[in-house]
């Protein structure tokens, strides 16, 4: 084979799906371009978190310049389950020589939600198809479809073709594609719709069905855009609205029902001046919705973590919290995490928080603690761009260094679920003795344990929302952790690293405790500890 010959360049390496379901075949594609066509060799290794679980060679042939290779094959174990995937090419002799992945198996996408966004539902809109690919490859298995609805009063658009309350033109032909291809994707998809928002000439003409505030006025929400509803159980709007809920699920085939509130009012009267217990009656809603929609999961949102006690008590599928000040240190977005799920039986977490793109020491650290304790965040969509403002079609596109580092750390999520994150419940050693400014985070799994250690810094009351620079890396250090288990191996694991394969690490047992030396930590390092 000629010198030319040789030299094949990997470019990327990606799953077709967000997520897979028990039994669904497994498709991961490899981008690479070579100069001349020809035969060349590639290795594909498999990993069930750890474990290399299965090993092939295939020869492919390659045509000149660009190639998409399609790696497919069946995966045995039941849901749920992590892997992460290696490929090689006996040809290759540029750097990089091999590409990671990762894909997991689940029953369900809200065990492990992987949350996004897809706001553009207009006629111009590009291709669904390079839209919903480019998410796949940060694993994203449900996406909420924001503003899509014609009125928050009418939901589904009369026509094909429609202005949205800001009169932006969409396409309802376009959203059915955008479903169509979040499908094919392995994402859910589901609608917007607000929990008491109706247009300002609804409102208006249904005096009786709003909500007022303590002077008997009528509460607005902008300057006559839309007016607040009265939501209680029983009441018309209430009524009107499940009926709404009912056409988006008959016409459409969205997967459940994202509800959205904004935070204030937090107290509101009836027609007749009675007091409405807003909680109460979100949470009606929301049992009214999940009974006339089965197996079809509810979300709410808790803006400013409010009413939290209420909303993790209800039948929503798992907690999506919008996080806002007094909320801004970065401890308490563990604290909300941890006690969201102690709340709600140890469900899901999904955070939302929003930041400039530009702060990107700021969303990788709240990224890691958010993870760290159990939960997730939905801040990617619309073709790979960043969530950062409660108006979601105000995203920002991202540095080409943030990406990578949002993709490694997905990819690495989704390969150790089994070891780390929202699958495996939080717990506490016997005892931990680690250097200051390390947050962690253990858990007890099948195969042992593992240990997440955030490098916070010095200073506890540091803020995600203020710009602050990078956090300083921390050298060499020691840490017993007493277990209840004697481990066979220690291996760590830094999540921003190109390579996710485990680093074995020295380790030695005396009375109990294990104690282990690690070399450093940038920021965020996980540790495994085998039986």
């Amino acid at each position: 084979m000629s010198e030319t010959l040789q030299k094949v360049r990997l470019l990327d390496f990606y799953p077709s799906r967000g997520m897979l379901k028990p039994g669904e075949l497994v498709r991961l594609f490899l981008e690479c371009e070579t100069k001349t066509a020809g035969r060349h060799t590639f290795n594909l290794e498999i990993f069930n978190g750890i474990d290399s679980q299965k090993i092939r060679t295939e020869e492919r042939f390659l045509d000149a310049g660009f190639n998409k290779v399609d790696f497919s094959f069946t995966i045995s174990k039941t849901s749920p389950a992590g892997y992460g995937a290696e490929v090689t090419c006996a040809d290759c002799d540029c750097t990089p020589c091999k590409l990671e992945t990762a894909f997991d198996v689940l029953k369900d996408w809200t065990l492990f939600p992987r949350y996004g966004f897809l706001c553009d539902f207009s006629t111009s809109k590009g291709n669904e198809e390079t839209t919903l690919q480019t998410l796949a490859k940060y694993h994203l298995n449900g996406l909420q479809f924001y503003d899509w609805q014609y009125r928050h009063d009418n939901l589904v658009p009369p026509q094909e073709d429609y202005l949205d309350p800001l009169n932006r033109p969409l396409s309802l032909a376009h959203t059915r594609r955008l479903i169509k291809s979040t499908h094919s994707h392995g994402m859910a998809a589901m609608p917007y719709l607000a929990i008491y928002a109706a247009s300002a000439d609804f409102w208006k003409s249904h005096p009786e069905w709003a909500l007022y505030d303590a002077e008997h006025h009528l509460i607005p929400f902008g300057e006559n855009f839309l007016g607040i509803m009265n939501p209680a159980a029983g009441g018309p709007w209430q009524a009107h609205l499940l009926g709404e809920c009912q056409k988006v699920m008959t016409q459409l085939p969205f997967d459940g029902l994202h509800i959205d509130q904004y935070g204030d009012p937090k107290t509101g009267f009836d027609a007749i001046g009675r007091e409405v217990d807003l909680p109460q009656s979100f949470v009606d809603f929301i049992e009214a919705a999940a009974g006339q929609h089965p197996g079809k999961p509810v979300l709410f949102n808790a803006v400013g973590n409010w009413p939290i006690e209420n909303l993790a008590a209800s039948a929503t599928a798992f907690n999506y919290i919008e996080v806002w000040p007094p909320e801004v240190h970065y401890l308490d977005l563990v604290k909300i995490v941890r006690n969201a799920r102690k709340l709600s039986g140890e469900k899901q977490v999904v955070i939302a928080l929003y930041m400039p793109a530009a702060r990107e020491t700021n969303h990788l650290l709240a990224d890691a603690l958010i993870f760290s304790a159990g939960g997730t965040r939905i801040e990617l969509g619309e073709s790979g761009r960043l969530l950062t403002d409660p108006y979601f079609p105000k995203h920002e596109g991202m540095s080409e260094e943030l990406a990578k580092h949002l993709r490694r750390r997905l990819d690495f999520m989704v390969r150790y679920e089994e070891w780390v994150g929202p699958l495996v419940r939080e717990s506490q050693p016997k005892t931990l003795t680690k250097p200051a400014g390390l947050e962690a985070f253990f858990r007890k799994t099948k195969k042992g344990a593992s240990l997440s250690l955030v490098k916070l810094g010095e200073n506890p009351e540091l803020c995600w929302n203020e710009e602050h620079g990078e956090v300083e890396a921390h050298g060499c250090f020691e840490l017993e952790i007493g277990m209840c288990f004697p481990a066979s191996r220690v291996w760590m694991v830094n999540p921003d690293a190109e390579s996710h394969d485990v680093v074995p690490l020295e380790f030695e047992i005396e009375g109990g405790i294990t104690r282990v030396r690690i070399s450093g930590l940038q920021m965020w390092g996980v540790l495994f500890f085998e039986r």
